[in-house]
């Protein structure tokens, strides 16, 4: 099992995990780091070769995080091939931070 932690930006999409390998992403958490402001994220499940970003690969829309609040995504499990990717974006720059938890799977 693997751990990775990224800053989700606002000012570009930002790339959270890349899968080298078939793996299972088990959880991923969004914690909303601010003591002051609100924000919203939107997630991305991109297959390789797809842009991020696009509606299409959009699997959750504007999550709303208000200040020190987290969100775990836990019900779902994603299996990503070699090269697939998760992305995000804030609607307020770096008080958000994701943290993915993932498990080879071949």
């Amino acid at each position: 099992m693997a751990i990775t932690n990224v800053q989700v930006e606002s000012t570009q999409t930002t790339r959270l995990f890349l899968a080298s390998g078939e793996q299972a992403i088990t959880t991923m958490f969004f914690c909303n780091t601010s003591d002051t402001t609100d924000c919203t994220v939107n997630i991305f499940a991109t297959p390789n070769g797809i842009a991020p970003g696009t509606s299409s690969t959009m699997i959750i829309k504007s999550l709303s995080l208000p200040k020190t609040e987290t969100f775990v995504f836990d019900a779902e499990k994603l299996i990503l091939s070699s090269q697939d990717s998760i992305h995000a974006k804030a609607s307020v720059d770096k008080i958000v931070v994701a943290t993915i938890s993932t498990v080879q799977t071949s």
